[in-house]
């Protein structure tokens, strides 16, 4: 069997990690991407051990020259893309989670980035490199569950929200291609920032593994006749 591409969005995140290292143990050349340069290349060393194709670039989702940086890298590391992994996304700033917060607090900047990172980079990307991707390759999107509504940080609630539409459009736009475009809404996931901004929640038997998103996201690319989904992940 060919070798296969897969561009993983998002790869410093816990969830984004998890994903990154299933692929490469299935032997899958890897395309990675995050903002933060140095985790990013810690990262890519990190997944070198499962993989031997591992190709990196670091970009700023606020900066429009970044997403092109990042466009033009992919194009130039591979002529197909099978799958795309779109893990982006902010709810928390470095030093402080974006929760309980009334709306009219957040800081404009905050808005901005949340919903570029969120929604508006990952369109960008999809419209630049669905060239790339063959008949019955995969985008999959990764939202969130929002079981308190979106009260305390409806900016976050929003992007992920837009992502799920995004998804569904998406799978609408690319179905003659027939590529399949499905979306992963997790629950409370046990990710390290979960664990930092949320230790009092941040429990085993209430959250999930980020392991679990994994085992989900082989499921969806597995099946040919999925398309256009909302797929719910939640500790039982």
């Amino acid at each position: 069997m060919n070798k296969k591409t897969i561009l993983i969005i998002g790869t410093n995140s816990s969830i984004g990690y998890s994903i990154a290292k299933s692929f490469a143990v299935k032997n899958y050349d890897l395309i990675i991407t995050s903002k933060n340069s140095d985790k990013l290349a810690e990262t890519a060393s990190n997944l070198s051990s499962y993989s031997k194709s591992v190709k990196f670039i670091a970009a700023d989702f606020n900066n429009p020259d970044d997403i092109n940086s990042l466009i033009q890298f992919v194009k130039k590391s591979s002529t197909q893309l099978d799958v795309i992994i779109n893990a982006a996304g902010v709810y928390h700033n470095g030093d402080k989670a974006f929760s309980n917060m009334d709306f009219v607090t957040y800081s404009d900047i905050d808005v901005q980035n949340i919903l570029t990172v969120g929604i508006q980079a990952p369109m960008i990307i999809f419209k630049n490199l669905v060239s790339l991707i063959p008949q019955y390759g995969k985008i999959v999107n990764i939202s969130g569950t929002f079981e308190a509504g979106a009260k305390g940080w409806l900016p976050y609630y929003v992007s992920k929200k837009a992502l799920e539409t995004c998804t569904i459009g998406l799978s609408h736009e690319l179905i003659d291609k027939k590529i399949q475009v499905n979306c992963i809404s997790p629950s409370d996931t046990l990710t390290d920032s979960y664990k930092k901004y949320f230790p009092e929640y941040a429990l085993p038997e209430k959250c999930l593994d980020p392991d679990e998103i994994s085992d989900l996201i082989f499921q969806i690319i597995s099946n040919d006749n999925l398309n256009g989904q909302i797929i719910e992940l939640t500790k039982n």
